[in-house]
């Protein structure tokens, strides 16, 4: 009886060394098995759509197209279509970047018959907290932001430097200077809950002149102390 118990106490220490001894190999194994996010990603739109993107001269599908996990580096994205100029955009990603690229395609017979260089366009994308406010451009209503989760896309904007003005009644107006690149979108994200809030036709700060305004105890005995010298003085 003493040897079985003797022998079962052996048997259960070698499986506790066992256990012991595969918990590191586990949470090794665990460790390895962890994905570590890699790479970035780019966006390509185009107008009109379905224009064939190349990245670093191969082709990896037409526009809409979505690249993901692209490795860090330096890359150049051509967007082309029959009819159409070929458009080049050199870009660079790091790990967990990402590049939205929009292209308006110029047509290859228009773009050979005119010699004056022609500016760039790009494209602006706009959202406010809470939605729905009002947008312009320049001093130019372009439109309102969605109420939900997107954005007012302004296509075909100029190069350039550009104002964008949201308003939304009873928040503070937001004004944003933006540079816009050719083939880019520049993001503009209106916060105007953050801002102060002005409700319309309320002032700020207002002082009623109309009302006495009034004074400490102190104040009162000094004013009673020099009205008192004053008559004083008067009767005298």
């Amino acid at each position: 009886m003493q040897q079985s118990s003797f022998r079962n106490g052996i048997i259960i220490g070698i499986i506790a060394c066992l256990l012991l001894a595969g918990i590191p190999v586990a949470m090794a194994a665990d460790e390895a098995n962890t994905t570590v996010p890699f790479g970035g990603t780019i966006s390509v739109i185009s107008l009109p759509e379905g224009a064939a993107v190349a990245l670093n001269g191969e082709y990896r599908g037409n526009t809409p197209v979505l690249l993901e996990s692209i490795p860090p580096g330096t890359y150049e994205i051509n967007v082309s279509m029959a009819g159409y100029r070929t458009e080049s955009i050199p870009t660079v990603l790091i790990n967990g970047s990402k590049r939205e690229i929009g292209v308006n395609l110029e047509n290859a017979s228009t773009a050979s018959a005119t010699m004056i260089k022609k500016s760039g366009y790009g494209s602006i994308a706009v959202d406010s907290n809470p939605g729905s406010a009002s947008v312009t451009l320049d001093g130019a209503p372009v439109g309102m932001t969605p109420a939900g989760r997107a954005a007012l896309i302004l296509n075909n904007v100029p190069d350039g430097d550009h104002v964008v003005t949201v308003g939304l009644s009873g928040y503070p107006l937001y004004t944003s200077n933006v540079t816009v690149i050719k083939n880019l979108v520049v993001r503009v994200n209106a916060d105007l809950v953050s801002g102060t809030l002005t409700l319309p036709g309320t002032p700020i700060a207002t002082t009623d002149r109309s009302k006495p305004v009034p004074l400490s105890p102190l104040t009162a005995i000094a004013a009673a102390g020099l009205i008192g010298l004053a008559t004083a003085f008067r009767r005298s």
